[in-house]
């Protein structure tokens, strides 16, 4: 992209790391700028050609996909999968910075595989981007795409760009988490790359459009993770390995100065909490990494490769406690009794189980948006370990849960599991564009 290449040129220019990150932010949002135009252009005829391909051809919807753990799609795949009219792919792409040579303890090869394996293991239709073979990508546009489903636009390759992509498919985004948080990701201005950004709550629709989004091109349509709680919990996937009251640990990766959000309490939760395994076997344990927390550990200087290993070996190691990093954790969710977290999206997919919840809270953090403020007035807010083992103390030895009653007004409020799915809103969204009136 010509905007990396201008930054590479006179970056050096600029002294301060802040100042730098400012520049590359303005000269990003200068090169999408120009090309939200043009790139909605090509979508009209775009959509022009679909219109006549549906009427004697199947439409391939692409699911792009780099990481399993953040999978979205399920729900959407699976609605798609049930017309005949549409041909839905997941394709695994793999992240091109973990290739970079400072990640490589992260062994990228296996992750993408994994990513595969996992899709595969849920009977889904799946391929890869990348060709092992001759160790290099391949271009997506050779697996004839006509509808992309990006669940991230962030570190793809340049033939995964949605410029790119837009050229021959038509781009459409639901955010991978809920849309909580009061950070500037929330309205990134990548997303106006798209035809149509899909958000879970009116209050993000509003703010978009204040961010100078053009509504035409958002749709609010719920979430289609929340749509996994209409199903039957599997109890093959489960993973629980008793019937102990069972916690889910889910840290994020936001505990440093430069993060966007900085919500991150690694630095205190961290050890606090394995020690609280160790010590207390009547309880099982669940830990769930955000995929970025180790590489952060590590690039940070928090820990060391072989410390940030040892730690969760350590947690795989306990008998009553395990490390899950994948997606499909929603039947472990309705299982659990506990989730004590920082994660944004979690807040907000943990809470139609109607458990409570420990919200770890940063001092730094930037806080939720209204959306957000709304779903925490129902956990448990947690600000050090000192508060943390009071809550501890009261949901699993008291049994205590007063904000209980709170959670159920809040779902009733805000997520009406009544509603037609997220799935089928977005999927009939897309029939209407491409179907000829």
């Amino acid at each position: 992209m010509i905007y990396k290449i201008i930054y590479n040129l006179t970056s050096w220019l600029i002294p301060s790391k802040e100042k730098r990150r400012e520049y590359k932010n303005y000269l990003i949002q200068s090169f999408i700028d120009k090309n939200i135009k043009p790139t909605q252009n090509r979508y009209i005829e775009t959509i022009k050609k679909l219109k006549q391909k549906i009427k004697k051809d199947k439409i391939k919807v692409v699911f792009l996909n780099s990481d399993c753990s953040k999978w979205a799609y399920q729900s959407i795949y699976e609605e798609f999968n049930k017309d005949s009219r549409f041909e839905p792919l997941v394709l695994v792409a793999v992240n091109k910075l973990l290739q970079k040579k400072k990640f490589e303890w992260l062994n990228w090869e296996k992750s993408a595989m994994d990513n595969y394996e996992f899709f595969k293991g849920l009977g889904l239709n799946v391929d890869l981007t990348y060709d092992f073979k001759l160790k290099k990508e391949i271009d997506i546009k050779k697996f004839k795409p006509d509808i992309i489903f990006y669940d991230e636009m962030y570190e793809r390759t340049k033939n995964q760009h949605p410029i790119e992509t837009s050229k021959y498919a038509l781009n459409l985004c639901c955010s991978y988490g809920s849309c909580i948080s009061n950070g500037i990701n929330e309205y990134n201005p990548i997303y106006k790359l798209m035809y149509t950004y899909f958000v879970d709550n009116s209050y993000i629709e509003k703010l978009l459009i204040k961010k100078g989004f053009d509504e035409r091109h958002i749709k609010f349509a719920g979430h289609p993770k929340i749509d996994e709680y209409r199903k039957p919990v599997n109890p093959n996937n489960t993973i629980w390995k008793s019937d102990k009251k069972r916690i889910i640990y889910a840290p994020h990766y936001s505990f440093f100065k430069s993060s966007a959000l900085k919500y991150g309490t690694f630095l205190w939760s961290g050890k606090f909490l394995y020690d609280f395994a160790l010590s207390h076997k009547e309880y099982e344990f669940i830990i769930k990494p955000h995929p970025q927390l180790k590489r952060h550990l590590v690039n940070r200087k928090i820990m060391s490769i072989d410390e940030v290993n040892k730690y969760f070996n350590n947690w795989n190691k306990l008998e009553n406690a395990q490390v899950y990093e994948k997606g499909a954790y929603f039947d472990m969710f309705r299982t659990s009794d506990l989730l004590i977290t920082d994660c944004n999206s979690f807040l907000f997919e943990y809470l139609p189980t109607l458990k409570p919840v420990i919200h770890l809270v940063s001092e730094n953090s930037i806080g939720h948006n209204e959306f957000g403020q709304e779903i925490i007035k129902g956990y448990y807010s947690a600000h050090n370990t000192e508060e943390l083992s009071k809550y501890l103390y009261d949901i699993l030895v008291l049994n205590l849960d007063k904000k209980a009653n709170i959670r159920k007004d809040i779902i009733e409020n805000n997520i009406n599991l009544g509603q037609m799915p997220s799935s089928k809103i977005i999927k009939d969204y897309v029939s209407g564009l491409i179907n000829e009136e």
